[in-house]
């Protein structure tokens, strides 16, 4: 087209593979959804909190089902034995990088406490509630070195 400039060419063109790249996330999403669904049940939250009890601490379900819950509802509830890989339509950097920082700040210490992930585990929800509580029990173990006196 003579006399226009080229971004306003570009600008329609942009604009339609943002709405294909978004359809196409969203339906990705969806099937993702719909295959957990038909290899689960969907727990309500006094079930996930019981299923989680054997292996994690109430703090570190309590936060799970919450977190969890905030990218998956309302079609989906968490299940300790989802895998955030496979399972979940959850990006990878907000568990991985955002979850135990915020976890560390609800209760009060360091996210640097945190141990390296444990070889062999798969990325479950219940091995992340383990996780969390070895976050957990090394900031206590630290804080009580420090309260008495001891160096680590």
């Amino acid at each position: 087209m003579a006399g226009w400039p080229d971004w306003v060419i570009a600008v329609p063109f942009a604009v339609i593979l943002l709405i294909i790249i978004v359809f196409i996330g969203h339906r990705n999403t969806q099937r993702q959804i719909a295959q957990t669904l038909t290899r689960r049940a969907n727990p309500s939250r006094e079930e996930f909190l019981a299923l989680m009890a054997e292996d994690t601490s109430p703090a570190a379900a309590e936060f799970l089902w919450e977190t969890t819950l905030f990218y998956l509802a309302p079609r989906l509830t968490p299940h300790p034995d989802d895998d955030l890989v496979g399972d979940l339509p959850i990006d990878d950097e907000d568990w991985s990088m955002d979850w135990p920082v915020d976890f560390a700040k609800r209760h009060g210490f360091s996210d640097k406490v945190y141990p390296d992930w444990p070889e062999g585990w798969p990325a479950t929800l219940r091995n992340y509630g383990k996780w969390l509580d070895m976050g957990l029990a090394a900031a206590r173990k630290d804080s009580s070195s420090a309260s008495s006196g001891q160096t680590v």
